[in-house]
């Protein structure tokens, strides 16, 4: 005979609904996604409660309380559906889910935008970047896939795993072109801009590796421990972040560092290159995205909003956009003026990773919910009704909003107030179409 009742502890766990379980109620958008969180809350927080007197189950009086608590975060998940901001986005059509529902750990365009390809526990699978259907999988991993990276010209795709081991692929036929393990961790990779050298960083250990031979030259980065890496759109230097609280840039060539960026109070998880090479944005577990200043080394920028470690960050190619993902939000910023755009909700789970398409117009994000969600961003700044071309209805727009101060569509060139100069870029952009 087993018997099962709830102690005090687990009594006054009741109300311990942390911050990101909140934001899994803010984040269901029917009933039938909230009843799914609020079912998982209840696993996770409380168990199930039960006695059992010769194979046979009985309520236990605490189900009862458990019942009307579930009522409650029901009303209180309703209350937050209708309390999104009127900058948030809803979720888009044109999605794609991982089959099998695991964690993606990281995601990338090929060049010409011809295929996506997403980074799971168990391998990496590449998706048509037009249908979304899948047309390969790369299995022959010995670890989970943390890190991926096409070559310049989409013909190659490398691979970091859990293992300490990086992957080299042909994309077109599927097939391993080789493996090395001369790593101990998590790997991250990055392939230069010329495409004939592919960078690989674990811990202190920095791998420069000759693409076409497999072989590699190697740097010891003393104290260091290497989180992410990305090579400058002139291939001159690498963008390190570590957990030490800082990125560092690195001057391929002589090896030695040109700047330390210092800011960050916690572990530094993702850092990239603008695409013109003069800004670079780092991101991390205090929640924060900073933007740095190449050629000074100085920060330019903080931009705050995420309520929980920042996991990737990603430049649009024109660079005016960068893109955020950590909690379960994707997070849509002005390069320029640091303004916040956009929130874009449909996550479930920790996003871990964002890329842009080659063309700009596609931001795909995926996460620890499984999930591949596509969202349409390449809207010119001018066509502010979004209704895919720029015309006189964005100028009315702008003109009704003339003196607005504060986020708003209408303030097309993000400096934080709807003027003259806002009407004038629009007038100019007249004819521009998505």
């Amino acid at each position: 005979m087993l018997s099962r009742t709830a102690t005090g502890q687990e009594t006054n766990r009741i109300a311990e609904i942390n911050t990101q379980e909140k934001k899994s109620l803010e984040n269901a958008k029917t009933p039938q996604q909230r009843y799914k969180v609020l079912r998982g809350l209840m696993k996770i927080h409380f168990g199930t409660y039960y006695k059992r007197h010769d194979d046979k189950e009985e309520e236990d009086p605490m189900q009862l309380r458990y019942f009307f608590l579930t009522i409650l975060l029901f009303s209180v998940s309703e209350y937050f559906g209708f309390a999104q901001q009127s900058t948030e986005w809803t979720l888009p059509e044109g999605t794609i889910a991982h089959l099998g529902e695991e964690p993606i750990n990281d995601i990338a365009y090929s060049p010409d935008g011809g295929l996506l390809a997403a980074a799971s526990d168990s391998g990496i699978w590449l998706y048509d970047g037009v249908t979304h259907q899948e047309v390969a999988r790369l299995v022959e991993h010995t670890g989970e896939v943390y890190s991926i990276s096409f070559s310049p010209d989409g013909k190659t795709l490398a691979s970091g795993d859990s293992g300490g081991r990086v992957y080299l692929w042909d994309v077109a036929t599927g097939t391993l072109l080789w493996s090395r393990k001369e790593l101990s961790g998590s790997v991250s990779v990055s392939f230069s801009p010329s495409g004939k050298t592919l960078v690989s960083g674990d811990g202190a250990w920095l791998y420069l590796w000759d693409v076409a031979t497999g072989r590699y030259d190697y740097q010891f980065l003393r104290g260091r421990d290497i989180q992410s890496l990305s090579f400058s759109p002139d291939g001159r230097m690498l963008a390190l972040c570590d957990s030490n609280k800082k990125v560092y840039l690195l001057d391929v060539a002589t090896g030695r560092f040109r700047h330390i960026l210092e800011g960050h109070t916690d572990l530094v998880l993702s850092v990239a290159f603008s695409p013109s090479g003069l800004i670079v944005a780092s991101a991390g577990f205090d929640k924060t995205v900073r933007l740095w200043d190449v050629t000074t080394g100085r920060l330019r920028n903080t931009l705050e909003g995420h309520t929980f470690d920042v996991n990737s960050v990603s430049f649009r190619p024109d660079g005016k956009i960068l893109a955020s993902a950590g909690d379960q939000t994707v997070r849509l910023w002005n390069v320029i003026t640091g303004r916040h755009l956009r929130t874009l909700h449909g996550h479930t789970g920790f996003v871990n990773s964002v890329s842009f398409s080659p063309d700009g117009k596609t931001l795909a994000s995926a996460g620890s919910d499984g999930k591949i969600l596509l969202w349409s961003v390449g809207w010119p700044a001018a066509d502010v009704n979004r209704d895919d071309k720029v015309n006189i209805q964005d100028l009315v727009i702008i003109a009704g909003e003339v003196g607005h101060i504060g986020e708003t569509d209408a303030d097309v060139n993000g400096d934080g107030i709807v003027d003259i100069r806002d009407l004038v870029i629009v007038a100019g952009a007249f004819g521009e179409v998505d």
